[in-house]
């Protein structure tokens, strides 16, 4: 018996016309005619009283409904847990990171794990906002920064934590402090991003505001990782994460912690509405054992 027909009868049963059970299932009027001719042939019943224009159920089109619907039910069921299954063991992965990330050895983990699973395929995704793609099902996980103490985001693992730090010269008369205000720098010329939309410099232009006063720019640089070299070569002073200055810089420059303390935290985002693929849970574990500094 065929499941097809099955679904068929349910459909003329529901609307007791064929024209438009027809219609509903993108089928012609004769081949939904032979098909539930085929079915009756096959149970040796008419199940169906038939007139000029419409059909109503015959008695044991009226028992045979009740069971044609469990079987439709139960097969539709089947197919989408037997989908659901095959995406569990989905060896395909789709990840997504931002660009600043590259300091935190996102490289080196996805390496990693490419070793440790290399029969995942791994498509990487450098986007400026990665929590978008996830948002949209473009990827499957998407590493996402945030500044501030904020630990509790639903549908993310804590990876890894960094500070914001004011990058000075040497023999700045603030390079040898525990920490500086952003009060204490406000006659500095600074050493700013390009992208006027990127965390660092949306936090940046916060913390100006919030010590009253409006920063002089001395340069714009597209890299945060750059900007140490700029304070090097005397263009100013800037403000980043810790991570983006070059340990062998440290001979001319000092990295000294912005007060109040900004952290600057790492997270593996997954969309809490969907269950974890095979590649999923195993990119998330290997993670879990893996230090992103």
């Amino acid at each position: 018996m065929d499941i097809k027909y099955l679904n068929e009868f349910r459909v003329l049963a529901d609307v007791c016309n064929y024209q438009e059970a027809a219609d509903h299932l993108f089928i012609s009027l004769s081949a939904l005619s032979k098909h539930i001719s085929k079915l009756e042939q096959e149970l040796g019943v008419s199940l169906f009283n038939r007139t000029t224009r419409k059909v109503s159920l015959s008695e044991y089109g009226s028992l045979f409904y009740r069971y044609a619907v469990q079987i439709t039910d139960s097969y539709s069921d089947c197919t989408r847990a037997m989908t659901e299954l095959q995406e569990d063991h989905a060896l395909h992965l789709k990840v997504a990171f931002q660009p600043l990330l590259t300091e935190y050895n996102i490289s080196e983990a996805l390496g990693g794990f490419k070793q440790a699973y290399p029969d995942i395929q791994l498509t990487i995704m450098e986007h400026t906002n990665p929590r978008e793609l996830l948002q949209t099902n473009q990827c499957d996980t998407a590493f996402h920064t945030e500044y501030g103490d904020r630990r509790d985001i639903k549908h993310a693992i804590f990876l890894a934590a960094d500070e914001l730090v004011a990058v000075l010269p040497a023999d700045h008369p603030l390079a040898e402090k525990d920490s500086v205000s952003m009060e204490q720098l406000k006659e500095e010329k600074f050493i700013v991003k390009q992208e006027t939309y990127s965390d660092l410099n949306r936090i940046f232009q916060q913390l100006c505001a919030d010590a009253g006063f409006e920063p002089k720019v001395g340069c714009t640089i597209r890299y945060s990782s750059g900007m140490a070299k700029m304070v090097t070569a005397g263009m100013g002073i800037a403000v980043t994460n810790r991570k983006h200055v070059p340990v062998s810089d440290f001979g001319q420059i000092r990295a000294v912690p912005i007060s109040p303390a900004v952290p600057f935290n790492i997270y593996l985002l997954y969309a809490g509405n969907r269950k974890n693929s095979f590649a999923l849970q195993s990119f998330r574990d290997y993670l879990a054992e893996t230090t992103l500094s």
